[in-house]
């Protein structure tokens, strides 16, 4: 393909390379997907193209997408898998980038929208301080039911899934190859890992290798690799994604109580492994392993936590033979070995932590029958 110059700020996109490639994972979202394409159609800036990459819908997803080609001149492409993926989005996003031609990407999920100036805002930023990536650490998050009302809309404030309402950037934070600093504001939750949010240089993905990992927590994982190494990367304090809260999404699926263990242990051995090969990869990383295992720490804690709850469902022996035969096969043994520590002392932290809690309350509902029975005394005292 031959290049062109990328033109001026409102050239129209299908006439050259695009400033944007905007895309979108797409599975059984019918009901939403025609917003979401709205809210690309509103935009003050138009410089963008939209690939959606179907994952094997079942519904009229691809149908209503497909209505919309008219709408954007030739800016909107659908792409279709020919077998379903694992779910999450990891292979349609990874697909939209290699069909991608814009300088730089957006990922947008089908059931979400943007502001009206969000592309806006975001393009003039990463030219500003000509960044590799540019993230937002808030989001409006809107539950489903109130979707469609604009004066709840208009009362919404900033929500952050680490920090509710507070707000921890208040003007741009650069970060240029200062890796130590970014590492350890991660780990301490002070900023999101969605890959919504943000814009990324399409050539930095592609250097880098930057890929959607095939696993539970493949934003975590991305967002790890990309901070790890951008050279100029900036968070910011706008506000440029409307997150639709809804109870029947791919990321709140119920499921199993023993497929629930299997699916976090999973995702965090697969998850720990595929950030040590890419940062070993990496002659920073080499050099300073503390590092990397201050990212192992922050992301196995992340997997994890989601057991806690099944802990006391299922007896300990059971859990220690199902955690030994999960990780008896690995191919990389200090990995494994730190996994399942990791796991255990976890475990071993909540159940600790269970029994105190179940020992302050038997002590409680004691003394709560002590003080009735007190109280019954007195009565009788008075009657009398």
């Amino acid at each position: 393909m031959a290049k062109h110059k990328q033109k001026s700020y409102n050239t129209p996109p299908h006439l050259s390379y695009p400033a944007i490639s905007i895309i979108i994972p797409l599975y059984n979202v019918e009901k939403y997907v025609g917003e979401c394409l709205d809210s690309l159609l509103a935009q003050t800036f138009q410089n963008f193209e939209v690939i959606v990459v179907d994952d094997c819908s079942t519904d009229s997803s691809c149908v209503i997408v497909e209505s919309y080609k008219e709408k954007f001149g030739g800016r909107l492409n659908l792409l279709r898998m020919r077998k379903k993926s694992n779910g999450g989005g990891y292979l349609p996003r990874n697909r939209g980038v290699e069909y991608s031609c814009g300088k730089y990407i957006c990922f947008l999920d089908g059931d979400d929208a943007l502001t009206l100036t969000a592309l806006e805002e975001l393009y003039e930023i990463a030219e500003k301080f000509m960044a590799e990536v540019v993230r937002c650490e808030n989001y409006y998050k809107v539950h489903d039911e109130f979707w469609n009302h604009d004066e709840y809309r208009k009362n919404l404030k900033p929500s952050n899934y680490l920090t509710g309402e507070k707000i921890l950037v208040t003007e741009p934070l650069i970060w240029e190859n200062n890796f130590e600093e970014r590492i350890k504001y991660f780990v301490q939750k002070k900023l999101i890992w969605n890959v919504w949010g943000q814009l990324i240089r399409r050539d930095f993905i592609l250097k880098n290798n930057l890929k959607m990992p095939d696993a539970v927590a493949q934003d975590m994982t991305f967002t790890i690799c990309e901070i790890c190494c951008a050279k100029k990367f900036v968070v910011v304090p706008n506000v440029v994604n409307y997150y639709r809260n809804r109870p029947n999404s791919v990321s709140t699926e119920k499921i199993n109580v023993v497929n629930l263990i299997y699916k976090w242990l999973n995702s965090t051995k697969y998850g720990v492994k595929f950030i040590d090969e890419f940062l070993s990869e990496r002659e920073f990383f080499t050099q300073r392993p503390d590092l990397k295992y201050l990212l192992f720490d922050a992301f196995s804690q992340e997997m994890l936590r989601h057991l806690n709850e099944i802990y006391a469902q299922i007896p300990t022996h059971a859990l220690d033979e199902l955690i030994r035969k999960e990780f008896s096969d690995g191919d990389n043994l200090a990995l494994t070995s730190y996994i399942f520590n990791k796991m255990n002392v976890q475990r071993v932290q909540f159940m600790q932590a269970q029994y105190k809690f179940n020992q302050f309350a038997q002590q409680a509902q004691k003394r709560i029958a002590e003080l009735e029975a007190e109280i019954k005394r007195f009565q009788t005292l008075q009657k009398r």
